[in-house]
């Protein structure tokens, strides 16, 4: 084995890997009297805890919630919604889109289920994959999803800084929104996100759940407020459910609804908030699955918060149908609305339903607040992302990002990488907001990207083979549930590169598949040189596969699982293709 090359639990001296007895378990520490079996489950995928493991439950959902918050993402693209397919396409597309991040996210709690560690997409891609290819695969997933999140985080401050200089522009129209203002805005709320992540860190589980609530309040006080400014001046009902007019130019209605599709698909994005938060919950294995689908059947007689958790795209597809359906009802000129002297659709709905400046800069206000804990919640995410693929020395200076801040107890380095390169970025829509915009819409395609590409080596593996003893599982499902995933993907990637608007010219042609490309490129580029140095060292990762089915055994034998007295845990630990696996991809020869 070469210097420097990391040993994890299930290698020996050299490299190797063995199969070890019932009797050499990791070591389950107590904690207030309790197992802990977390611990234990992280040591067998391969990592030592390093955070505190603070949020419960409902905290690590209403974080979820935070980074999704369907309603604002829906308010905030409601002029390209209305411009696209009018009121009927709008509000009918969010059912496809909340389906289609639904079975997407149905793959990834299983998995989540199976290898809880923030890692998520990278290291299920390193670990579900031929040796051959494991290492590049998991390097590449682990380069999209940090990209994705991170320009995810641009958009969402972008959004939020023309909401404010909007704000002001109403109440002010003599007021002219220079880029440079706006640039402003956007590092200062970049800048107050990472420093609340940073200063704040013991304070999230806290956080996270007030801002659940009140973006509820919001919403519903916004709601009310529109539907009793704008009594009895109502639009019909068969216009807001009927109406398909175009305003895009296309005069085909099955493009335009696609184009609602992916505008919609904006709101749901987001799901793998809680996969990277699960060194940081209890009975993580449970916990976190719960949290992304909500399955209340999963078994669970350890310590865990309230099993009536609500699966956090539904609770999105909830509030926004409602959300959708008032703001259709009462807008008065959609003319006005698509063309609003402060460039916000949005602002000059409100204005049109209530007919208050007042009342409209109370309701901006609140809504910039709730999209605001989106950029906090993306922080948190994406650090935790970025720290994890640091663990492994997947990115140059791993060994700055990969540090944990004794005092604040968060990865500190990785919260100012990606603060810094916001800032940067944000640069480019100084001189071009179109170019800032296209790069922005691209996040999509990363993300949803490397939700799949786990779930796409699935479908050529034996997933019972690969995947250990886990408390959520597809079953026969699995491979249905994997498949659909993959391919709707890629229609979205095709769905993402379509023009928005016809005639085509070269100011709104869609330039994603460019863009995309080219990101992918520089990345590469970049990192090139990084990935000629860690690819061997990637190979000798032992992930302890043996180890996860053994520490819950465990569980089975006190109990835990009530299905478990159904399973062949023991001879599945035993089998020849479980040992011939894990050491395929963990042993390596001595160099």
């Amino acid at each position: 084995m070469k210097p420097g090359s990391r040993l994890r639990p299930g290698q020996g001296a050299e490299g190797r890997v063995t199969v070890p007895s019932a009797s050499a378990r990791p070591p389950i520490e107590d904690i207030d009297g309790q197992p802990n079996y977390d611990d234990a489950e992280l040591e067998a995928s391969g990592y030592h805890r390093e955070m505190p493991r603070q949020f419960s439950t409902f905290s690590l959902l209403a974080l979820s919630y935070a980074v999704i918050c369907t309603w604002n993402g829906f308010a905030s693209a409601i002029g390209n919604g209305i411009k696209q397919g009018s009121s009927s396409g709008s509000i009918f597309m969010l059912f496809p889109a909340a389906l289609f991040i639904g079975i997407i996210s149905l793959g990834m709690a299983e998995l989540t289920s199976a290898f809880p560690v923030a890692g998520g997409q990278y290291y299920w891609a390193f670990i579900l994959s031929p040796p051959k290819w494991g290492p590049f695969i998991s390097y590449s997933t682990a380069v999209i999803s940090v990209l994705g999140i991170w320009l995810g985080g641009a958009s969402t401050c972008n959004s939020i800084s023309g909401m404010v200089l909007s704000i002001v522009q109403f109440m002010n129209p003599d007021y002219i929104i220079d880029p440079w203002h706006k640039y402003l805005v956007y590092v200062a709320i970049m800048v107050l996100g990472a420093t609340i992540n940073i200063v704040g860190a013991r304070k999230l589980p806290a956080l996270t759940g007030f801002i659940f609530v009140f973006s509820m309040a919001t919403l519903v006080v916004t709601t009310i407020t529109m539907l009793l400014c704008s009594y009895p001046n109502y639009n019909s009902a068969r216009w807001v459910f009927t109406d398909n007019t175009i305003s895009s130019g296309w005069e085909s209605h099955s493009l335009a609804w696609v184009l609602c599709f992916v505008n919609n698909l904006y709101g749901f994005l987001g799901t793998d908030a809680g996969v990277h938060m699960t060194e940081e919950i209890p009975n993580s294995t449970v916990t976190a699955p719960k949290v992304i689908v909500g399955i209340l059947a999963i078994p669970s007689t350890r310590e865990c918060a309230n099993r009536t958790q609500i699966y956090p795209v539904i609770i999105g597809l909830a509030t926004v149908f409602p959300f959708a359906c008032t703001c259709m009802f009462v807008i008065k000129d959609i003319d006005e609305i698509l063309n609003a002297p402060s460039g916000l659709p949005l602002i000059q709905l409100y204005y049109q339903a209530t007919g208050s400046r007042v009342i409209t800069v109370l309701l901006m206000v609140a809504f910039a607040i709730c999209f605001f804990a989106c950029v906090v919640a993306i922080i948190t995410g994406s650090s935790r992302a970025l720290w994890s693929a640091a663990r492994d020395e997947c990115f140059p200076r791993s060994d700055l990002w990969k540090q944990i801040s004794p005092r604040f107890g968060m990865p500190l380095n990785a919260v100012i990488i990606q603060a810094a390169f916001s800032i940067v970025y944000g640069l480019v829509f100084v001189g071009s907001e179109t170019a800032f915009e296209l790069m922005v819409s691209a996040s999509i395609i990363f993300l949803v990207g490397s939700y799949v590409i786990p779930q796409a080596i699935l479908l050529f593996v034996d997933r019972d083979e690969l995947l250990p003893e886990r408390p959520f599982s597809l079953g026969r499902f699995g491979y249905a549930v994997n498949f659909i995933s993959t391919i709707w993907t890629v229609l979205l990637v095709v769905a993402c590169c379509l023009p928005t608007e016809y005639p085509i010219t070269p100011y709104n042609m869609n330039y994603n598949r460019s863009v995309t490309i080219s990101a992918q490129e520089e990345a590469k580029a970049v990192n090139n040189s990084w990935w000629s140095l860690i690819a061997d060292d990637l190979q000798h990762c032992g992930i302890g596969v043996v180890l996860l089915d053994l520490v819950r055994v465990g569980f089975f034998e006190k109990g835990c699982l009530p299905w478990a007295k159904h399973r062949q845990s023991y001879a599945r630990v035993n089998e020849t293709k479980a040992f011939a696996r894990v050491y395929s991809r963990c042993a390596h020869p001595v160099a």
